[in-house]
């Protein structure tokens, strides 16, 4: 419990970076970041980045983002509650369902983190009940969000308050499966989405092994195990643009976005060629693009230092900290 609390208390100090006058000299970013407009943003940073640097582009959009006030307000309450015992959130934690939903090959490549399991094995260590969505773990975005608002849907039986926690490409299903959910009037019981890396825009990753001779071999390489290659399209900034910009999660739902922010001699060799492919379209997390990872109305946590696969040292700290964090927030806005 003591080592718990030291982590804890660790990251939340490193959390509460204090915005730097770079943001304040790139009004461009400032202002789409204001206005929500993703695509703005993607051109500002990328423009920064072919004017100075990947790495000047990626610390002037990580201290806008530290500057806005409820990315500050949340930080606080991350500092304020860093010191809380897990034993604390003991009344609480029984009103709460965390829904993992898991990321690209989860069963075929669990090294990646993409299924969830370390996230899962913190919040039950603290007391919440933790599930994974048995998602198609190469199923296209549509495919998997409509399965996905399906459960959503069903558990809306438990009488719990959900709090959806994606990563990677659950980013996008989780986001139009809670557009999906909020025109059927249907989301009313879900409280919450962490965004771990969400590819929202797609990657131009994925655009890379669309495009002749790599699909080719992509097609082969997916076929001798058996798959198609129907969800790397789904992943392309082509089809994942236009299927973010005219989808909106409920208002009501508290989105928190937990965005990687490397430097380009922080990224670890898992991410390093891909980090390299997108260098030339601004500053990435090793798989996406920064601006792309972001969903504009949310709060967004900015870690530093760390890039898609999120290897960090203290995560499961980290982990529980959010969790903490979170569920004191939405209890505060409950009233309770």
């Amino acid at each position: 419990m003591r080592r718990l609390k030291r982590g804890v208390v660790a990251f939340a100090a490193a959390a509460t970076w204090t915005w730097t006058a770079a943001a304040a000299d790139e009004p461009t970013v400032v202002a789409a970041l204001d206005r929500g407009d993703t695509s703005a943003l993607r051109a500002a940073l990328a423009a920064l980045a072919r004017d100075e640097s990947v790495d000047h582009a990626a610390s002037v959009l990580a201290a806008a983002l530290e500057a806005k006030p409820r990315n500050r307000a949340f930080r606080a309450r991350l500092a304020r509650h860093a010191e809380v015992a897990p034993a604390a959130i003991a009344d609480a934690a029984p009103r709460y369902l965390f829904l993992m939903v898991p990321g690209w090959r989860y069963l075929l490549n669990p090294e990646t983190g993409a299924d969830l399991a370390r996230p899962r094995a913190v919040l039950e260590r603290i007391g919440f009940e933790a599930r994974l969505v048995p998602l198609d773990q190469n199923g296209t975005v549509e495919d998997n969000a409509a399965a996905l608002a399906a459960e959503v849907a069903r558990l809306a039986d438990e009488r719990r308050a959900l709090v959806l926690v994606s990563t990677s490409k659950g980013g996008p299903e989780t986001h139009l499966a809670l557009d999906r959910l909020r025109r059927e009037d249907r989301a009313q019981h879900v409280a919450a989405w962490v965004n771990i890396g969400g590819l929202l825009n797609g990657s131009a990753v994925a655009d890379f092994w669309e495009t002749w001779p790599q699909s080719l071999l992509a097609l082969v390489g997916f076929a001798l195990q058996g798959l198609s290659t129907r969800s790397i399209a789904s992943m392309t900034t082509a089809a994942s643009r236009p299927r973010f910009a005219a989808a909106t999660p409920p208002a009501h739902v508290l989105v928190i976005n937990y965005l990687a922010v490397p430097m380009a001699a922080e990224v670890t060799p898992p991410a390093r060629s891909n980090y390299a492919r997108l260098a030339p379209h601004g500053p990435n997390d090793g798989l996406t693009l920064l601006a792309d990872a972001i969903v504009p109305q949310g709060i967004t946590v900015v870690a530093r230092g760390l890039d898609h696969f999120y290897a960090a040292p203290d995560l499961d700290q980290r982990i529980a900290a959010m969790a903490l964090a979170l569920v004191a927030e939405l209890e505060a806005r409950a009233g309770r």
